[in-house]
């Protein structure tokens, strides 16, 4: 079983982008952990999105909400240089937006676990 796993993960590292790539996506999850639904992204598509918003009402104890998508560019956000919120962040590997804090250069190590920790989910729950 590891063979298969190991050869599907260097198939989609060495796959160049002739098709649209994917990327994670969720709307107003209050986790990461929700946030781990792989969607193709359309063709004109060309980065993944993650935005954090705090929603919470208590300065002593912030609550943040997390969505990711895909888009055709890096919606930019003005105060991220101060670190208020939302803050957003892009990337535009696939899959690159699995930890939910990407940066516009993501490592592709942080990609081939996302695709290793996906691969392994589907084939311990027999989908």
């Amino acid at each position: 079983m590891r063979t298969p796993l190991v050869t599907l993960l260097l198939a989609v590292l060495c796959v160049e982008q002739a098709h649209p790539f994917m990327c994670y996506v969720c709307q107003e999850q209050e986790s990461n952990k929700n946030c781990l639904t792989i969607s193709m992204c359309a063709e004109e598509d060309k980065y993944c999105v993650t935005v954090h918003d705090n929603v919470g009402t208590k300065p002593s104890k912030p609550k943040y909400i997390i969505s990711k998508m895909c888009s055709p560019t890096c919606p930019a956000s003005g105060q991220q240089q101060n670190q208020t919120y939302p803050r957003v962040s892009c990337c535009e590997k696939p899959l690159c937006n699995v930890n939910g804090v990407s940066s516009k250069q993501s490592s592709s190590g942080m990609m081939s676990l996302g695709v290793l920790a996906s691969v392994t989910y589907i084939f311990t729950c027999g989908l």
